[in-house]
């Protein structure tokens, strides 16, 4: 830039001409020159007025591409629901981050984006209140529902194990299975299973099954966690019968089809899998249970250790908590649970290897299941034969009647 050239703009900035910096010299030396009160105002009054052109002209790429996902962010949440826009937004930050930083060609992420995490945890916080007063009825519902179901837990006399298996297979047998959540309510993702309709997912799954296990006994402490669950590696469902719904085609959002990358990217970070810990304070563990794909394990050293994975070659749960704190937690003051769940793992637990295996391993989560199985069967049989003696009391007590009203007929005739 000539002297000529500086004395010009400098003119023009000290007689507060900033638009005639722009037409005459182009908008770097505009951006450098305005004041940034000035240029915060302008900008919103530019966004307000949907000028995206001059934004585009003014303030450059960076900046328009900012205010134009802002925009669609809106129009998504208006035409999708707001879940659908705050995913969309989030790839498309981490979209534009990485194209700018090369990430993408690499195909790993070598940024944390806390600008992201940050507005996904005061989403989830303002969601939350929103739907507690949107859905109280339905929440009033839920609750005393899952009360009454406690109580009757609590009438059985089981084991903290045969609970744990209990409150998972009776999660699968009053839904109508695993498929895409038709509400997925921030906050409260229990109550798409609700319903004997109810359909989810992990995240719906491993919330409800929480909420029931401190319905149960408060010392579960039960919570829901992120883990990355890898794609290879052998692992075995406890006897529980899973139904999987089969959704529309279109529910499979095209969309995720295009962003294959970007979710990949995505799961590294943020996890793919929400699972429940439990604490047993008996055994000095923090114990894993997957709703979803039935199974128990301990969170140990740091480390998640399904105890349906195959010892050799299993499925492997990473946790991902630290990441997702933020936003399924809702910020930081609610991340020291984190760290003391993190830190309490490294405690040593009351068991040996060996009778963990013994109490949660996989022969015993089916043995417990088992149990219930000829317990229920029992159950149904008595039901049946108390059924079948009240028919047959009844016809009984029919054919009396008759014998009794055909008698009576023939005493009046003897009169």
């Amino acid at each position: 830039m000539d002297k000529q050239t500086k004395e010009t703009i400098e003119k023009l900035k000290k007689e507060k001409q900033y638009d005639k910096i722009y037409e005459q010299f182009g908008n770097e030396a505009y951006r450098k020159n305005i004041p940034k009160r000035l240029r915060k105002q302008e900008l919103k009054k530019l966004k307000q007025e949907r000028k995206y052109f001059d934004i585009y002209n003014k303030y450059g790429t960076a900046e328009y591409e900012k205010v134009l996902i802002k925009a669609m962010y809106e129009e998504r949440k208006e035409n999708k629901g707001i879940l659908n826009a705050s995913l969309w937004r989030i790839k498309e930050n981490i979209r534009n981050a990485t194209k700018n930083l090369l990430i993408v060609t690499t195909g790993t992420l070598l940024l944390a984006p806390p600008s992201i995490v940050v507005t996904g945890a005061q989403y989830v916080k303002e969601e939350t209140e929103k739907n507690r007063i949107a859905y109280s009825k339905e929440i009033e519902d839920y609750n005393t529902k899952i009360e009454e179901y406690a109580k009757k837990v609590n009438s059985m006399n089981l084991s903290d194990a045969e609970i744990f298996m209990k409150v998972m297979k009776d999660m699968w047998e009053n839904i109508e299975g695993y498929g895409v959540p038709k509400r997925d309510i921030t906050g409260f993702l229990e109550l798409d299973l609700a319903t004997e309709e109810g359909v989810g997912v992990c995240r719906n799954m491993a919330t409800d099954v929480a909420k029931k296990l401190n319905a149960i006994n408060p010392k579960y402490n039960a919570r829901t966690m992120v883990v990355m669950l890898g794609e290879e590696g052998k692992y075995t469902c406890a006897n529980i019968e899973q139904k999987i719904v089969k959704n529309d085609a279109n529910a499979n959002n095209q969309e995720e089809k295009d962003d294959k990358m970007i979710d990949k990217i995505l799961e590294k970070t943020f996890g793919n899998h929400m699972v429940t810990l439990v604490d047993e304070p008996e055994d000095n563990l923090i114990l894993v249970l997957d709703p979803t794909n039935p199974g128990i394990g301990i969170y140990k050293d740091g480390e998640i250790t399904m105890l349906n994975s195959d010892n050799e070659n299993g499925l492997k749960f990473e946790a991902k908590e630290y990441s997702t704190s933020f936003m399924t937690k809702g910020g930081l003051e609610n991340i020291s649970g984190v760290i003391e769940d993190y830190a309490r793992s490294f405690e040593k637990s009351k068991l040996s290897p060996k009778e963990i295996e013994n109490k949660y391993g996989l022969k015993a989560q089916n043995h417990i299941l088992d149990k219930m199985k000829e317990k229920d069967t029992f159950i149904r049989s008595l039901e049946v034969k108390l059924d079948n003696e009240t028919i047959y009391r009844s016809q009984n007590y029919k054919e009396e009647q008759k014998t009794k009203e055909k008698e009576m007929g023939q005493d009046e005739n003897e009169r």
